[in-house]
């Protein structure tokens, strides 16, 4: 089979993609790129208000583009999508500020579609503790109990910005395999934002799955990266904890509106910021209307098809379908 016709039938899910969503061509490139589902991330720092309001902006952005787009809340709808030729949006948060502290707003969230929901930012919120909090207690009476009404409901965890502490209390304390949606390995490459083996070898050993992230501040010290970079990285966590636990998680920001990007970028080193907001795009994947060239450089490292296809998307299904409600 032709990496072109193995990249147009397989299941192909973007396990987490924080573009500007309200942008037209965002939307087109997904669907160009071929993603079966993508985990669109619609809020954050938000309050319920602002969360509320990006849900319904974001309802009327998915039946402006119905002809190529759809919203995902079941693997049943993922199915779907690849059938009638279009992206499914499985809407998400990468922080639990849109809860405020009001836990029967998971309910809430979970009626309206949410099926992902990462536990904290870079900092200390109500939950835990992010990756760059200056100390990390580890999770908050109150994030436990969030943990245990994402069980109940089938919102998957996602712990990928959360501290070291924080993210193995999580993975311990959930009922069910919990996700690292976009982070790469520290033993490979020494980051904040990246994971501890320690953690890796946990979420999968509960029958979590790791996305590969894309970003290359996070991917490789060596620049500009390339998609033989991102390849390396994936096959990096492969080795370390199985091909049945490895997605993709690249992690676009595409479009991103200046406000939206100073805020993301908020509390960071003025040297960080700087070097993030200026480094170079992954070549050969700036883009994720270039996921072809992801299934193309997996082949091209000796993948099985049937391996090639794990990562491109059935390990999330998979997971999709053990937690989802």
């Amino acid at each position: 089979m032709s990496e072109q016709q193995l990249h147009r039938e397989s299941i192909i899910i973007d396990g987490l993609n924080a573009s500007w969503f309200l942008s037209d061509s965002v939307i087109e490139r997904i669907h160009q790129g071929g993603i079966t589902a993508v985990n669109a991330t619609i809020a954050a720092w938000h309050n319920p208000e602002d969360a509320l309001d990006m849900i319904g902006q974001m309802y009327a952005k998915l039946d402006k583009h119905a002809a190529i787009a759809m919203q995902a809340r079941s693997v049943a709808d993922i199915h779907a999508a690849k059938a009638a030729g279009k992206s499914g949006f499985i809407l998400g948060f990468q922080d639990t500020a849109p809860l405020a502290d009001k836990l029967h707003l998971l309910r809430i969230y979970h009626e309206l579609g949410i099926r992902i929901i990462q536990l904290t930012y870079n900092f200390e919120n109500r939950v835990g503790f992010g990756c760059q909090a200056p100390e990390d207690r580890g999770l908050t009476p109150f994030g436990r109990d969030a943990i245990t009404e994402m069980n109940r409901l089938g919102i998957l965890v996602d712990v990928s910005h959360c501290g070291i502490r924080t993210t193995l209390e999580a993975i311990e304390v959930s009922e069910t395999p919990i996700a690292i949606t976009h982070s790469n390995a520290k033993s490979q490459f020494d980051h904040p934002r990246n994971k501890t083996d320690e953690a890796l070898k946990a979420c999968a050993a509960r029958g979590g799955v790791i996305g590969a992230l894309s970003f290359p501040a996070m991917l490789t010290p060596k620049l500009p990266a390339t998609i033989e970079d991102y390849a390396a990285t994936i096959d990096y966590m492969v080795q370390m904890v199985g091909i049945d636990h490895v997605g993709l998680g690249p992690d676009f920001m595409e479009e991103m509106p200046l406000e939206v990007a100073q805020t993301v970028l908020s509390g960071l080193p003025l040297d960080v910021v700087t070097f993030m907001q200026n480094i170079p795009p992954v070549q050969n994947f700036s883009t994720i209307a270039e996921m072809p060239n992801v299934t193309a450089a997996l082949l091209a490292r000796g993948y099985s098809e049937a391996d090639t296809r794990k990562v491109l998307g059935e390990n999330w299904l998979r997971l999709y379908g053990e937690v989802w409600r």
